[in-house]
């Protein structure tokens, strides 16, 4: 490893790879908001659009281990150089796909996006590191946790704002945005000094890089349809079990190979470290903490009581506080120890969880949320890539610094492909209990009893009216089903002279017009007890990861 590079290289690698960073963090979440929109575009239906995203997710995971350990043994530097290519001829095809309007063209074009785009993080982590000196390290990974950390959060808000300038006939404009900006970094990457493993690399190991693809792809899919909330039902579907069954199957095979590899392309003495494994599975709760974050957005918005998909700001202070805190924290690790850094961060992580969900949820306004977004931020900006990319890089050898993060980072997807599906589930049982909820403070018709009710005999179609509804639309949604259901029960009472049905009416859509505040106020709290559990979940998470941080042998000063 070279320790004698230049400060003017230093300050080039620091651009070139945070730059890189930074575009490949932001397109894995800038499409998230346009699924909708270019589903609709190409006439796809909401189920064959899934896979634009989730095509992009399995061929990053399965990258990422294949060009570290290319980036170990051939160089960085170059490895990096040929991922940007790569990435940039994707982006540039997404647009085409756009201008073709063609949904095949765009599922290939995002595969190829992909395998450039899994060895940029992983590499541009081992480089950086790899440059600086141990008393500066910290300092420098403390930067690459705060660009994929802003860069992650705020892609959603940025895809959103680059359809509201270009318009939504115009969504191949997210991808075409990536091309200048890698010309930029590729113009600057090629007077970068090499950064490799100086020793004789042995055979490759193709069919181990064969087979890991393979239980990596299949694992990632079936995770990523496994639905936590109804796992039984789930897990019976031809979308997981066959999936799991076929991971279950490389895994052993796997580690065969792996054995009797001369020059493996995943080290399995990672696995018999203790050290290893406790970094690795740091990872993996960092990145089930940071899709905890997803659901800010909405949680803001009920909170609020703004009108769904306006709350992007939400995720932006969060951001803030992302990037500010990780930095600083990069610099503690320099002066103190890595481990204290990662227990002051799962600690701010479960306050931030706790705060939102016994305080914000039950007293909402926008200085709770504020102040539980703020200690969520500075944990996430302590404990999401800076200590582990430092422990990692500390913890395996220098011929193996790029899969060694490339390892760290594909736990980290693991865990950011099972979380949705294991804290939606909180909001889901909020959203079922909210026709319940609601029918408790809707008026009474005192001559007939009560004919409105919202309950679980409801339809399908008046459900899902329910579930699309939000805190600013709930009240007129329950009236215009209150209304459609009156006019149906008018045809019971039109030949009884007892009722006078219409003068029945009038009372009650004016009865129910004063209760507009208090069916406001039931749908926020109802959603918002969701949201509390869903954050009690993410404080969980931390604090698993509190406890694991004990266990660490604090590596500051060690080589």
């Amino acid at each position: 490893m070279n320790k004698s590079i230049k400060r003017n290289n230093t300050t080039l690698a620091m651009t070139v790879f945070l730059l890189g960073i930074f575009m490949g963090a932001l397109d894995s979440g800038i499409i998230s908001p346009a699924r909708g929109v270019i589903a609709s575009s190409l006439n796809i239906s909401e189920s064959a659009s899934i896979w634009m995203v989730t095509i992009y997710t399995l061929t990053y995971a399965v990258s990422m281990p294949i060009t570290g350990k290319l980036a170990d043994r051939l160089g960085r530097k170059k490895i990096y150089i040929i991922c940007i290519i790569i990435f940039t001829i994707g982006s540039l095809l997404c647009w085409v796909s756009d201008v073709l309007n063609n949904y095949n063209f765009l599922l290939v074009s995002r595969l190829i996006q992909a395998l450039g785009g899994g060895g940029i993080m992983p590499i541009a982590t081992a480089y950086i590191g790899a440059s600086f000196p141990l008393e500066k390290r910290g300092t420098a990974l403390g930067f690459v946790g705060s660009i994929y950390g802003i860069a992650t959060v705020i892609g959603p808000t940025l895809g959103t704002a680059i359809l509201s300038l270009a318009g939504n006939n115009n969504w191949g404009y997210l991808f075409l945005l990536n091309v200048p900006v890698s010309l930029i970094i590729l113009l600057l990457a090629f007077r970068l000094e090499e950064n490799k493993n100086k020793s004789k690399p042995k055979k490759m190991d193709i069919l181990g890089a064969g087979v890991l693809s393979v239980l990596i792809a299949t694992l990632m899919y079936a995770l990523t349809n496994l639905q936590f909330h109804n796992f039984l039902t789930s897990i019976k579907s031809a979308h997981v079990w066959p999936f799991l069954v076929s991971a279950l199957v490389a895994l052993p095979l796997f580690i065969a190979i792996e054995k009797n590899a001369k020059d493996p392309i995943l080290d399995l003495k990672f696995f018999t470290n203790s050290q290893i494994v406790i970094t690795l599975t740091l990872s993996f709760l960092a990145g089930c903490g940071l899709m905890g974050t997803v659901f800010l957005p909405q949680f803001g918005e009920n909170v609020l009581r703004l009108k769904s998909g306006t709350g992007g700001y939400i995720v932006t202070v969060f951001a803030l506080f992302t990037g500010i805190s990780a930095p600083i924290g990069g610099k503690f690790i320099d002066k103190y120890s890595v481990k204290i850094l990662l227990l002051f961060g799962f600690s701010f992580t479960i306050l931030g969880s706790l705060y939102q969900s016994f305080v914000t949820s039950n007293y909402p306004s926008l200085s709770n949320l504020v102040i539980g977004i703020i200690l969520m931020g500075v944990g996430m900006g302590f404990t999401m890539g800076t200590p582990i990319n430092y422990l990692m890089m500390s913890l395996v050898k220098p011929n193996e610094i790029s899969i060694g993060q490339s390892t760290a980072s594909l736990f980290r997807s693991i865990g950011v492909a099972i979380s949705p599906n294991l804290l939606v589930n909180f909001v889901s049982q909020a959203g079922e209990e909210l026709p319940r909820a609601i029918n408790e403070v809707l008026p009474k018709i005192t001559s007939i009893g009560n004919p409105i009710t919202f309950g679980k005999t409801l339809p399908t179609e008046i459900i899902s009216k329910f579930q699309k509804a939000d805190v600013t639309t709930i009240y007129s949604t329950v009236r215009d089903l209150s209304n459609s259901m009156l006019i149906e029960l008018q045809n019971a009472y039109v030949n009884n002279p007892n009722v006078n049905f219409i003068q029945m009416k009038t009372q009650y859509m004016n009865a129910l017009e004063q209760s507009k505040s208090v069916i406001e106020s039931t749908y926020q709290l109802t959603l918002n007890k969701g949201y509390a559990n869903l954050f009690i979940g993410t404080a969980i998470i931390a604090l698993i990861g509190f406890i694991l941080s004990l266990f660490i042998k604090d590596r500051k000063k060690t080589k």
